[in-house]
């Protein structure tokens, strides 16, 4: 058996080295798909408390529960202390919908789970109960980030040039 020269051991540990480098990576984008994965589990979830504990507003309270299948019915003839109601209601419903659309900009809501979200409120504000005319469409963008706001508008078939 030959004996190794210093710069054939040399040679042996910058392949090592460079193995264990390329190991070292792998395991890295390993773990920051994993990461990623669990951040974006953990915005779903946020998402479901809060639009959980949102809804259960209409067990625990009948007089919301009332107003729910008012609005439902189509009846839209509310006292003003049960508009601000509504309309209290509404604005934290589109809280949730913005809270989803800015942690799926800043890339902490994944993409599957955001078009689900989307397309969720979408559909309740253009067709729910929860229905959003195009005048309290305009009337509410001063509490939302703009570019939320215009995609709400674009999402509910709204003129967003206005």
């Amino acid at each position: 058996m030959k004996k190794l020269q210093l710069t054939e051991w040399a040679a042996i540990g910058e392949l090592l080295g460079t193995a264990a480098v390329i190991i070292s990576l792998l395991f890295l984008a390993y773990s920051v798909g994993q990461n990623t994965a669990a951040v974006h589990g953990s915005m779903e979830n946020l998402l479901f408390e809060r639009h959980a504990a949102l809804q259960n507003n209409f067990i625990t309270d009948p007089a919301m529960a009332d107003i729910y299948a008012r609005m439902q019915s189509g009846d839209a003839e509310l006292t003003s202390v049960e508009a601000v109601r509504w309309q209290t209601y509404q604005t934290n419903l589109l809280d949730i919908w913005a809270f989803a659309y800015m942690r799926h900009e800043g890339s902490l809501l994944g993409e599957r789970e955001w078009r689900n979200w989307d397309d969720y409120f979408a559909y309740v504000f253009a067709h729910g109960a929860e229905r959003l005319s195009a005048e309290d469409w305009r009337r509410m963008a001063y509490g939302f980030d703009p570019q939320f706001w215009a995609h709400v508008g674009q999402s509910l078939g709204y003129d967003v040039g206005n």
